[in-house]
């Protein structure tokens, strides 16, 4: 059956032609969890140990080593942690365990899947924080940041400090999203995100962007569009400055929905997945091209840090 939000993330970006191959483009993550079969898919990617070692782990014992000194530097005594893709909840509630009982917070998780939404609000309900004084939660992809960010704030909760953890931010053109992100934030704001960096060669370990559980939690994208598992072929490869996954067309199809056709040819692409690599230094100008005040906090080998971002 097809899926009409994917579908019409497909017609909206059309496609690009790359040598003689039309290459069409899904990749924006707010599709991952679209569905709760798409959602339960990630669940996989966080139980493959390359994850959990390289990116879950280094980022559970940033949080827990700077979290309150974070926390503590921005001055802030009250404040909402708007917790972006917010997934389970797993993420925030190691950051809120890590800093003073003595702040007021208001909890709000943010993700366009309202299974992940609901699955953090009742892991965060179940902690008891003391520091935890309320939840407000959003239902929204990234494109209303703005809103999101406006509806978060009132009269008591004023300041937002922003968590966007498992390198989600290098699923995204980095400018473009910190330029959205940064534009209704305000002086005493903070935004932090954990993000993989690079300290020898960009481009590495191919093999592993091509484990079949990636096709596993991509295929549902797939067949939102109309294709059969067999018509299609999944891999991944270096392109254009990042990791590409993408699926290969076996056969020629035409796809309909609501009278829009489309028609596909053996060879053409589907791009459902990207990601960007970038060195420590680089990440910081990125950053710095949108806020105050950027600093850089690295694990113990320099593979992992947290972005600390302020207005």
């Amino acid at each position: 059956m097809v899926n009409p939000t994917i579908f019409k993330e497909l017609v909206k970006r059309g496609y690009s032609i790359r040598g003689n191959t039309r290459v069409w483009d899904i990749s924006d993550s707010k599709l991952w969890y679209v569905t709760p079969e798409l959602a339960e898919g990630f669940r996989g990617l966080e139980n493959y140990e390359p994850y959990r070692k390289n990116i879950i782990k280094r980022e559970i014992d940033l949080i827990h080593a700077h979290a309150d000194a974070i926390v503590k530097d921005s001055g802030a005594t009250t404040f909402n942690v708007v917790d972006l893709g917010c997934s389970t909840g797993m993420k925030a509630e190691e950051f809120l365990k890590s800093i003073p009982s003595s702040v007021n917070i208001r909890y709000c998780p943010v993700d366009i899947s309202s299974h992940f939404v609901d699955e953090a609000v009742k892991r965060i309900k179940g902690l008891n924080l003391k520091n935890v004084k309320e939840i407000k939660p959003f239902v929204s992809d990234f494109q209303d940041l703005d809103t999101v960010l406006a509806m978060a704030r009132s009269a008591d909760y004023g300041t937002n400090v922003v968590l966007l953890m498992g390198s989600t931010i290098s699923t995204y053109e980095i400018c473009d999203f910190l330029f959205t992100l940064s534009q209704p934030m305000i002086k005493g704001d903070v935004f932090i995100a954990g993000n993989g960096i690079r300290s020898g060669e960009r481009f590495v370990e191919l093999d592993k962007y091509k484990h079949p559980l990636f096709n596993s939690w991509f295929i549902p994208l797939i067949r939102g569009l109309g294709f059969s598992d067999n018509e299609v072929t999944y891999d991944a490869r270096f392109a254009h400055g990042r990791v590409e996954g993408f699926y290969t067309i076996n056969i020629d199809k035409t796809l309909n929905h609501n009278g829009k056709n489309i028609t596909f040819k053996k060879g053409d692409e589907i791009i459902v997945a990207i990601q960007y690599k970038y060195y420590d230094a680089e990440f910081a100008d990125f950053g710095k091209m949108y806020f105050n005040d950027v600093s850089i906090i690295k694990d113990s080998e320099g593979e992992y840090c947290l972005m600390v971002c302020k207005k």
